[in-house]
């Protein structure tokens, strides 16, 4: 009986700390859905008639990867993100790079880097679901965007965009998922 209540008292424990990590790892899934479905549409009604559709599908992976090959981007993390925001304002990142991309992939991939795609689901997930409050880091995540916006200031190197990659816990930011609208960003900025 004593170790039924032990473990009965240890799992109500670990069920009330957890509770935080569940909403947040409901609100990780729900998120990546929403892009998913949202990037899928676009990539099969919207994108190029041409390329290979695996290309399509993982082209901020791909985008990323050069950026790192080419040396533009040092490391996958805020800092390095950082870092990259300011090559792009200084222009540093030379246009025969996405000359090279386009070649490399065989296609133009301009309508794949959509504008601020991914905020409406974080709206969803907020307005619509209910699964984050005011106290989320998405929800800080998104106001830090809107400031950016609002300052009509679109430079890469504003502080307002760095506040807001700020807001991306760093577990997090190690998804690509949380990276895509810096990388749509970049591109549209660039290209």
């Amino acid at each position: 009986m004593k170790k039924l209540l032990q473990i009965l008292i240890l799992t109500l424990i670990t069920a009330c700390g957890s509770t935080k990590n569940t909403s947040d790892l409901i609100a990780d899934e729900k998120f990546e859905l929403c892009s998913e479905i949202k990037y899928n549409r676009l990539v099969t009604e919207f994108g190029p008639i041409e390329g290979k559709l695996i290309y399509k599908q993982n082209i901020h992976s791909l985008f990323e990867n050069s950026l790192i090959t080419e040396k533009y981007l040092t490391e996958i993390s805020k800092n390095g993100y950082s870092e990259l925001l300011k090559k792009v304002t200084r222009k540093e990142i030379k246009p025969e790079f996405f000359e090279k991309l386009k070649s490399d992939l065989g296609f133009d991939p301009d309508l794949l880097f959509p504008v601020n795609s991914d905020l409406s689901c974080y709206g969803y997930l907020i307005e619509q679901l209910n699964i984050l409050d005011k106290s989320s880091w998405q929800y800080e995540f998104c106001l830090a965007h809107n400031k950016y916006e609002a300052y009509g200031n679109l430079k890469t190197d504003s502080q307002y965009l760095i506040d807001v990659l700020n807001k991306i816990p760093d577990d997090k930011f190690k998804l690509i998922m949380y990276r895509k609208l810096f990388l749509d960003i970049i591109y549209r900025t660039l290209n």
